[in-house]
């Protein structure tokens, strides 16, 4: 015997599909996407920011503090583009475990 209560559905909602719905090789490319486009861009940027202010600190008698700002720029815009990472990882994330059931 089934120990689940089974609740009424809601008026006007339509009925849960009794087996799962399947998804389109479009769906699984873009989940695959905005899963680690995000992943990928956070690295680059971390390690574009990280590269230029090593070369900065390398030489500094040379003029080479303008690759100290670009490197604290990188920075700046992964902190300004970070809500729109994350949002776009969780989006991934949801469409991945949605596509594996």
């Amino acid at each position: 015997m089934n120990d689940q209560v089974a609740y009424p559905p809601r008026p006007g909602t339509p009925p849960m599909p009794s087996s799962p719905t399947t998804r389109s090789r479009a769906y699984h490319v873009w989940a695959q996407v905005l899963l680690w486009a995000p992943v990928a861009f956070t690295v680059i940027g971390v390690a574009l920011g990280v590269g230029l202010l090593a070369v900065a600190d390398a030489d500094p008698t040379h003029g080479s503090a303008a690759y100290g700002y670009l490197g604290l720029v990188a920075w700046g815009v992964l902190l300004v583009l970070s809500p729109v990472l994350l949002g776009s990882f969780i989006a991934g994330l949801v469409m991945v475990t949605r596509a594996r059931h």
